[in-house]
């Protein structure tokens, strides 16, 4: 019973809002032996190791256009008036000259005021010269600017622990660690603000153990070790299958949906078969995200950030806070 409410739970719930129905595993498995496509089943006889993305970095100089006709991601420049005042403050931080730093970046603000990025360094500069509640005022002046400013939420975080301010501290380099996803001086300002607060820092990559190669143009091999099965089976019906991503309504690019599905077959399966996860923190921390409506959530922080960063500047504030949501919840919890 326990098995047929946990299928129910997530067919209802991921089937809602898209136009074709997720499959179950043993509807997946069933495309796959009526398929003229043939798929050869193996047991995966090595270990996945986890990818490096580390060198999968993006910059702060970036902002984004909310409008009726949606969200808009743009480079930040720097106009003719305002470059040499900028270049100056940049000369003066440089040669550790503060107070000239400040007015410069200053006058280069009032001569360009879409230059955001530069509220940030005036935040740094305050912070340097120990004005700590200034630097919190001027980080929190970039963000309302420009939300996507991974490094103004980093240094306020930073700001927020100088100050004692654990809670705050914590929001803001978990929204620093979203943005950017692979950077490791946030992950390491991250590290130590969670263990002052007392909050597991165990760190995993998402690592499906499975291995698909297509063999010709009519045969692939499939391998996997046991608890990948449903994930194994889904993820080759979305990668060799002729039509399927179609039939799922996704007629080019990625699509969440395809996570989705391949998620939800392997906590199926694993739950047929009875198979302990609790050795595995990604595997156990997505049944927990999953059981609670955050597989988005989960989705776009393990799967798809750490591969694409620059998909963060494109997320809606809500997201990135619901993401947020999942990460104190159910990834770094309270220790």
């Amino acid at each position: 019973m326990k098995k047929i409410i946990l299928l129910l739970v997530f067919l209802a719930f991921f089937s809602h809002g898209f136009s074709q129905t997720i499959h179950s595993p043993d509807e997946i498995l069933k495309i796959m032996m009526d398929s003229k496509f043939s798929y050869e089943i193996k047991k995966l006889e090595k270990t996945i190791e986890c990818k490096d993305y580390s060198e999968r970095l993006i910059t702060h100089d970036y902002y984004r256009v909310v409008s009726d006709s949606g969200l808009f991601t743009k480079e930040i420049t720097i106009n003719e008036k305002a470059k040499p005042l900028f270049e100056k403050a940049e000369y003066y931080f440089q040669k550790n000259k503060l107070d000239s730093a400040i007015t410069f970046y200053q006058l280069s603000l009032s001569a360009d005021s879409s230059i955001y990025t530069v509220m940030t360094y005036i935040g740094q500069v305050f912070e340097k010269i120990g004005d700590n509640n200034n630097a919190i005022l001027w980080y929190k002046k970039a963000i309302s600017k420009n939300y996507i400013d991974y490094m103004a939420h980093w240094f306020l975080a930073d700001a927020y622990l100088n100050a004692n301010n654990l809670k705050d501290a914590v929001d803001e380099i978990v929204i620093a660690q979203i943005l950017n996803r692979n950077n490791p001086r946030i992950k390491k300002s991250f590290t130590n603000i969670f263990e002052k607060a007392k909050r597991n820092t165990d760190d995993w990559c998402f690592n499906p153990q499975i291995e698909l190669i297509k063999e010709s143009d009519t045969k692939a091999s499939v391998a996997f070790n046991e608890k990948w099965t449903g994930y194994a089976m889904a993820k080759a019906l979305w990668t060799f299958e002729p039509g399927y991503k179609e039939s799922m309504g996704v007629t080019n690019g990625y699509s969440t949906l395809e996570d989705k599905e391949c998620l939800i077959a392997l906590l199926i399966a694993l739950e047929n078969a009875k198979i302990s996860i609790n050795d595995e923190p990604q595997l156990k921390i997505l049944k927990d995200a999953a059981m609670n409506k955050y597989l988005q959530e989960y989705i776009i922080y393990e799967i798809v950030l750490p591969q694409s960063p620059f998909v963060a500047y494109q997320l809606p504030e809500q997201t990135i806070l619901n993401i947020k949501n999942y990460i104190l919840n159910f990834r770094n919890t309270m220790k």
